[in-house]
């Protein structure tokens, strides 16, 4: 790859209202920013990441010439195109198809092997595997692989490889870690922390006294699909005989997602989608926030469509996400005082008996669940369902 410097006045920056990048031939390119002044240089951007499409694809209605130049915008919003100065801009991601850019997460293909299926995910099977020197120190590491379907177009493969990418920047016990990323070549991978026990929801309905699983279809009951790819049989035969939690262990399961939305919210990222299934139980019972983005096909029936909108889990959210579709840490909060009620009553239903519809009005106008059997003082809940979101705890009072 060949890098360029383009050093921009604050003068011309203003006029142009970014910097246009001109006569860049199509291809895969980043870009990095940085301040210079009399006292020295700032540091750089993160590097954000576009794609060039040929001209012809791009720009079918263009005429080029000396007064109609094609050019990329740099501004503070973002990386834009635009023919000439009459043009209104046009974001390049709604001209240009998506791109994945290898980087130093990928991994060769033959230091993975698959041993078996855990079941299906959002994407595709999902597989235990063994990564070669994937983990320093470690020569083999047991791993959790994802893959995505060979009917999978295009722009799905690379959905599924930029999910997984959000992950990348995230380093703590807490948080499922991503180990690797296969892109080059067919099936797609990406390697994950193997996570024994799946996901928080079905491993707390494994726990319940009949000892069986429910599935993702409200509270039936049956040995089908786990979140993010596991089998049910394979958790009983995991879990055989294991009483329901004690307070204690409610208690640290608790602590330990806290404590993984804390780092994340330190990191300035929004969750969104804060529920038991998308946490995973490691094999020594640690519990974990899971992936993003990758368990809504499982779960289906968690999640509700609302005004030809996207699907949305509404029976976790927080009354200004149903509102206004704001989404914060504040509504994370909420949502994490649901999660406290899956814990307490063993991942039943929230709202049961409620439609989503009903569950919609109630939440808006202040409602908000009741306490669950045997559950202890609610104070905390109750904390977290604060209607007005500024007077929820943040996650790190909660810890």
């Amino acid at each position: 790859p060949q890098e360029a410097h383009l050093c921009v006045s604050r003068k011309h920056f203003a006029s142009e209202q970014g910097c246009r990048l001109r006569t860049l031939p199509p291809g895969n390119y980043s870009v990095r920013v940085r301040a210079t002044s009399l006292a020295g240089n700032g540091s750089w951007t993160e590097p954000t990441y576009f794609y060039v499409a040929d001209y012809c694809e791009c720009f079918p209605w263009a005429t080029w010439g000396p007064d109609r130049e094609p050019g990329i915008l740099i501004d503070p919003g973002g990386i834009s195109t635009r023919s000439d100065s009459k043009q209104s801009l046009r974001r390049c991601f709604s001209l240009c198809p998506p791109v994945y850019v290898p980087d130093e997460w990928e991994v060769p293909r033959d230091k993975i092997t698959l041993l078996r299926e855990l079941g299906q995910g959002s994407f595709g099977m999902v597989y235990e595997g063994i990564a070669k020197d994937i983990v320093k120190g470690e020569p083999e590491t047991r791993v959790a692989v994802k893959t995505v379907n060979e009917s999978a177009s295009l722009r799905e493969r690379i959905e599924f490889l930029n999910e997984a990418s959000v992950m990348k920047g995230f380093s703590c016990h807490h948080v499922v870690r991503l180990l690797g990323v296969v892109s080059k070549g067919q099936p797609t991978l990406v390697v994950m922390e193997l996570m024994a026990h799946g996901d928080l929801k079905s491993y707390l309905r494994s726990l319940r006294p009949d000892a069986e699983v429910a599935t993702g279809q409200g509270d039936s009951r049956g040995t089908q699909r786990l979140g993010l790819g596991f089998d049910t049989s394979l958790l009983l035969q995991n879990n055989p005989g294991r009483p329901p939690p004690t307070l204690r262990e409610m208690i640290q399961m608790a602590a330990e997602i806290a404590d993984g939305m804390a780092y994340l919210n330190a990191k300035k990222f929004v969750h969104r989608d804060l529920a038991a299934r998308n946490c995973m139980v490691a094999e020594d019972f640690t519990v974990k926030i899971g992936d993003f983005g990758m368990t809504r096909d499982i779960y289906e029936t968690d999640y509700y469509r609302k005004g030809g909108k996207g699907l949305l889990p509404v029976r976790w959210m927080a009354p200004e996400s149903l509102k206004d579709g704001v989404f914060t840490a504040y509504s994370d909060v909420w949502s994490f005082g649901v999660v406290l009620w899956e814990i307490s009553s063993l991942a039943e239903q929230p709202y049961q008996g409620l439609s989503n519809e009903q569950v919609l009005k109630f939440v808006m106008d202040g409602g908000y669940l009741d306490q669950p059997d045997n559950c202890p003082e609610r104070l905390l809940m109750q904390m977290c369902w604060q209607y007005n979101p500024k007077m929820r705890p943040t996650f790190i009072e909660i810890i």
